[in-house]
């Protein structure tokens, strides 16, 4: 209760929010570009090698995730706190979102224990007055709970994990489901948002609007009308890269000095980046036409190969709700998914197995786990690939 009155008091008011729509722009108006191509490029395992600390006397501790198995501490100022609200605030300004909205969250808070059963899955907190939603309890069987849940609080918005909402919106389609009222958009961050996805979402929900950003903080990119993403040149100075696996982002943050980083190599990669192209939705920021994600979301076949953007493998397959692969060997797949029937399971293996051997190889055995759903991260994020730590260019 105190860190939503504490939430309210320095985020979420009718005052703040007013500095973050009139003021805010002021402070942050230019372009960010720092001279730093003769620097060299860090990443996170010369961060973690150093041992990083914070630079001022006050700064808030956060961390990344832990999904590449190399948790970090990271630091941050209250101007880039500050910066990092405005970068979110303003993007669902411009795009016809209220000065104080109705925010409905859906992004892997942990409300309840694992075995509730219900029939409520879901919180409202007092100061803030938002709807948080349990992500990790959704379920054919409960969808529609959820889905009344929203319909009863009306928000403007919905703020979400791009794995959750995909998986309520599946749901929502076999029922026929729609907003009933004016919802001006959902929001997603902190995952890969695929285009199919996007479009299923889309068709339930409306509006999509997706940002990509990192706990280092050194690079923003947003989703626009047109499908591209187009990179916050008011929150850091990025560079698109390329090597040997394509084009990748290498960011410098300027408004952190807690922790500033200079060329860090976000290990995320992007496709369809061009400086000279212009995007036909009138932002007139560099874009990239798609987030691909780090090379730990790669395959590695036995010869030595990278396979990336292994959510291709699976589209078009209506006979799952949801999938993830994990490499365990150089020779071995497990793919785990959540069936929508159960009376077909040799059908949909043989559909699946096919699809991946087709972007693999016959040189990759494959393992399949049926579930009820797909195990998320401590922190409630979805990852469709994983490839365990033993499994390297060199084994």
């Amino acid at each position: 209760m105190f860190k939503d009155f504490l939430w309210l008091i320095l985020k979420e008011n009718l005052i703040i929010n007013f500095i973050y729509k009139y003021l805010a722009p002021k402070i942050f108006h230019g372009n960010v570009f720092l001279d730093v191509k003769n620097l060299p490029i860090i990443n996170k395992d010369h961060v973690l090698k150093i041992g990083n600390k914070p630079n001022t006397k006050f700064s808030v501790k956060g961390y990344t995730s832990g999904t590449t198995n190399k948790p970090m501490t990271v630091y941050r100022s209250l101007k880039s706190i500050f910066l990092e609200e405005y970068i979110i605030k303003s993007y669902m300004y411009e795009n016809g979102v209220g000065i104080s909205p109705r925010i409905a969250v859906l992004r892997g808070d942990h409300l309840f224990p694992a075995n509730h059963t219900g029939p409520t899955f879901w919180v409202k907190t007092l100061f803030t007055r938002r709807l948080f939603l349990s992500s990790y309890h959704i379920s054919q069987t409960n969808a529609h709970l959820y889905l009344e849940a929203l319909e009863n609080f009306e928000p403007e918005v919905i703020m979400a994990y791009p794995s959750s909402i995909t998986l309520l919106a599946k749901f929502a389609q076999k029922l026929d489901w729609k907003p009933n009222w004016d919802l001006a958009c959902v929001l997603t961050s902190s995952e890969l948002f695929s285009k199919e996805n996007q479009q299923t979402v889309t068709g339930v929900f409306g509006k999509v609007l997706d940002h990509y950003g990192q706990a280092e903080r050194v690079a923003a990119l947003q989703l626009c009308e047109q499908g591209n993403y187009h990179i916050r040149r008011d929150y850091s100075h990025v560079e698109v890269l390329h090597n040997e696996h394509g084009q990748h982002i290498v960011g410098t943050n300027i408004y952190n000095s807690a922790m500033p980083l200079r060329r860090y190599d976000t290990n995320d990669y992007v496709e369809g980046f061009d400086s000279h192209s212009k995007c036909s939705c009138g932002n007139h920021s560099p874009f990239v036409e798609k987030i691909l994600g780090r090379d730990d979301d790669y395959l590695i076949l036995p010869n030595g190969t990278y396979v990336g953007r292994m959510d291709v493998a699976f589209k078009g397959v209506t006979t799952i709700v949801e999938s993830q692969i994990e490499q365990v060997e150089r020779d071995r797949i497990i793919i785990r998914y959540v069936p929508k029937e159960l009376d077909n399971i040799k059908t949909i293996e043989n559909e699946l197995s096919n699809k991946i051997q087709e972007r693999l190889g016959d040189s990759i055995r494959i393992e399949f786990i049926t579930m009820e759903k797909v195990p998320r991260t401590r922190s409630g994020k979805f990852r469709s690939v994983l490839r365990s730590a033993d499994v390297s260019i060199n084994t």
